[in-house]
């Protein structure tokens, strides 16, 4: 994908059905903007990285949490403007990390999640495995 090329993004959809209620007990609880740091830190001390983030107003934010395999990679971006996730995108586009899940609040607010290209189709199943779709780039047209 060249760079030059106006791309439009899929966010992540999750799905209905079964899935709904795993992903409720899934899904940490949510979590105010103060609280998000310490909460990831803490994770990352266990070895788990988020592979999803919602956030809504006045609710906060909650993750789906994951145990990476060895080697793994991930950048996580959470409550960004559009420019600010455009400019996190393309550092990843031009690094061939594939964005693997997008999350856009309604107020226009990006949380996104890139992987070391290694390790995408076992993240992506994870997400599946939740009933959440990965995240696409379109170039314009496709």
């Amino acid at each position: 994908m060249v760079m030059n090329e106006e791309v439009t993004y899929v966010p992540s959809q999750t799905l209905p059905g079964d899935t709904e209620l795993l992903r409720k007990h899934a899904y940490t609880r949510w979590m105010s903007n103060d609280l998000l740091q310490a909460a990831a830190d803490f994770c990352r001390n266990l070895r788990l990285v988020a592979i999803y983030c919602e956030c809504v107003p006045g609710n906060g934010t909650r993750n789906l949490f994951w145990n990476p395999p060895q080697g793994a990679l991930v950048e996580i971006r959470s409550g960004r403007s559009m420019e600010q996730f455009k400019e996190f995108d393309k550092t990843n586009i031009d690094r061939g990390w594939p964005l693997l899940s997008l999350h856009v609040y309604e107020n226009q607010v990006y949380s996104a999640v890139w992987i070391s290209p290694d390790h995408y189709v076992t993240a992506k199943a994870v997400l599946s495995f939740y009933g959440i779709t990965p995240a696409e780039r379109k170039a314009a047209g496709e």
